[in-house]
This record gives C-alpha cells, sequence and structure tokens, in this order.
C-alpha cells in the first residue's frame, strides 16, 4: 500500500468516527427535548388542575347560589369576591352566565370579552379552560336581539360596543388575533 491509499484509509475512518459521534450527539439531545417537553406538559397540566381547583373553592358559593336559581344573590357574592380578587377571569366568565341568565344580553357578551382579555386559555381548545362553545351559543342567541335593538336605537353606544365585542369573541374564538 502506497502512502495515499492509507491517508485516505485514515480519512475516511475518521470521517466514519465523527459521523458516528454526531449521530450519538444528536440522539442524546433528542432524549433530552422530548424530556424537557414531557415536563412542561405536565407542569401545565398541574397548573390547570390548580386552577381549576382553586376556582371550585373561592367560587363555590357563588356556584351553589347560581344551581339554586338565586342570581341576584349569587350576583352580590361573587360582587364581594371579585373586589378581592379583580384579576381572576374566571370571575368575569360566572359573571357574563349570571348576566345572561338574568337576560342582560350585551352585559353578558362584554364580560365573556373582559375574562378572554385576561385569560386567552378560555378560547384555546387546547385547554380544559375552552368555553368557546358556551360563548358562541351566547352570540347566537343575543345576535338577532342585539341587531333589532341597534335598528331601534342607532345611536345607543352600548348596543353598538356589545356589536363589537360580538364580533372580538368570534373572531378570537376562530383562532384570530385581538
Amino acid at each position: 500500500m502506497d502512502w495515499f491509499y492509507k491517508l485516505n484509509v485514515a480519512l475516511l475512518i475518521a470521517i466514519g468516527v465523527i459521523v458516528l459521534s454526531m449521530i450519538v450527539q444528536h440522539e442524546m439531545n433528542q432524549s433530552r427535548t422530548v424530556a424537557a417537553q414531557e415536563d412542561s406538559s405536565a407542569a401545565l397540566k398541574r397548573k390547570y388542575e390548580q386552577q381549576m381547583a382553586k376556582n371550585a373553592w373561592l367560587y363555590k358559593k357563588v356556584l351553589v347560589l347560581e344551581k339554586k336559581g338565586k342570581l341576584n344573590e349569587a350576583m352580590e357574592e361573587l360582587h364581594k369576591i371579585l373586589a378581592e380578587h379583580p384579576s381572576d377571569a374566571y370571575g368575569f366568565v360566572l359573571e357574563a352566565r349570571l348576566l345572561y341568565r338574568q337576560g342582560h344580553l350585551a352585559d353578558a357578551i362584554h364580560f365573556y370579552r373582559k375574562a378572554i382579555e385576561m385569560d386567552p386559555d378560555y378560547v384555546d381548545r387546547k385547554t380544559p379552560l375552552y368555553i368557546g362553545d358556551e360563548i358562541m351559543k351566547v352570540i347566537s342567541n343575543s345576535r338577532a336581539k342585539l341587531h333589532r335593538e341597534r335598528k331601534l336605537k342607532p345611536g345607543d353606544p352600548k348596543i353598538k360596543a356589545a356589536i363589537d365585542d360580538i364580533y372580538y369573541l368570534q373572531r378570537r374564538i376562530a383562532g384570530g388575533c385581538e
């Protein structure tokens, strides 16, 4: 064997070792990435479970009153809780539900919007907090009445705001941005 042949064999062996080490390194990085994704997924699941448990505990009295049909008392209790926890989006979801059951469509739609602006997870289908179907039902039941009211009171800013809120909610539920 001449020296050129020996050099080529040595280079091929070196390239093989380099490729093999790159494959091993890639597999190690891949397994770390999968483990990190599983950890973050479990942490996210725990976060949602904790949030739902906190909501159930915090708003227990409101939910019981609502179930009994005592909507005014439920609303009073809810306002007490919201005074202490003004940044809790679930409180606004409950307020929207109570207002809708009382027939205050424009206000209910507005509070759904506030809840979604505070916590976009309520319109993310991938989360257990998703209430998009509920909101679409409210919109479907309210749209005709609000458009009729807009024709009767063309200058009413509350009706215009409610229709703007409907469009906003529909965009967000469809997956659009603000």
